[in-house]
């Protein structure tokens, strides 16, 4: 299982970097206009062989020198099925309590907890400056996530849908959600901060990828599980293909005219000649 921790120092002129390295690739941009990634964020995708997860905006301890909370970025992936891969339905597991305790956006949660223990200020600073033990980063995330209490277990909620993280119910089944994906069950579980409901979901929906949402609302209706269902365009009405006019018929429009002046004339010549027998 690869690892990676993102964070930053206090100077002012300290900027968001990871620990020992970056991902090769950044495959959580693909979500950059459903969520805020310095806010509670969770993604964790699996295509049944290996599964990728991606949490981030947890508020530490630490703030910068213009007092703003510094935050976390966890990044880590592995093959399905493995032992280890335990450990991050707990790291998910926590970080929806504490965002559904209001420490989404302020310290104090368990999962911020467990990583300020593992990764001091001055740990952090030094490893800003020169390149941190990639080995050392990966013991510390592990250790930290092992200290969580570990999730019980529940009955993943088949499908497409969509919850409020405020919710138990909801929080369970995406836990549950999550145990089924590094386990080897394609699909994604979303936590996402610029979704408000179901319409907001609708550009997500792929048939080959079941998706669980949570999101930060207090729409009742969310409170439960609620089934996603894409959405069908009524299909616009086919206009009847034009009437063909037939030879006979298309005679008989030009001839109508024709016998008309024909008419005319001859009417005009009987006049003309009862004029000339009269003089």
């Amino acid at each position: 299982m690869q690892v990676f921790v993102q964070t930053r120092g206090t100077a002012r002129a300290a900027d968001y970097a990871f620990l020992g390295g970056a991902p090769p690739e950044p495959w959580w941009r693909a979500y950059r206009d459903a969520t805020a990634f310095d806010h509670p964020t969770v993604l964790l995708t699996s295509d049944g062989g290996r599964w990728a997860a991606y949490l981030s905006g947890i508020p530490s301890s630490r703030v910068d020198a213009v007092s703003t909370v510094v935050r976390y970025t966890l990044v880590l992936d592995g093959p399905c099925g493995t032992p280890d891969a335990a450990c991050v339905v707990a790291a998910v597991g926590a970080w929806l309590d504490d965002v559904a305790a209001g420490h989404g956006d302020r310290p104090g949660g368990r999962l911020a907890a467990a990583l300020d223990a593992r990764f001091p200020a001055d740990d952090v600073e030094r490893w800003l400056a020169v390149d941190a033990p990639t080995a050392e980063v990966r013991r510390r995330v592990l250790a930290g996530v092992a200290a969580l209490p570990a999730v019980p277990g529940a009955a993943d909620v088949p499908g497409d849908w969509i919850g409020a993280v405020a919710a138990t119910g909801p929080r369970v089944a995406f836990t549950a959600r999550v145990a089924a994906l590094v386990d080897g069950t394609p699909g994604r579980a979303l936590l996402l901060n610029l979704v408000g409901g179901p319409d907001d979901v609708q550009p997500l929906l792929d048939t080959a990828s079941p998706v669980a949402v949570l999101v930060e609302s207090t729409d009742p209706r969310l409170a439960r599980c609620t089934a996603l269902r894409p959405v069908v365009e009524a299909k616009k009405a086919v206009p009847p293909p034009a009437r063909r006019v037939g030879t006979a018929a298309a005679v008989g429009i030009a001839v109508v005219p024709l016998v008309a002046l024909i008419g005319a004339l001859a009417l005009t010549a009987l006049v003309v000649t009862l004029l000339i027998w009269l003089l």
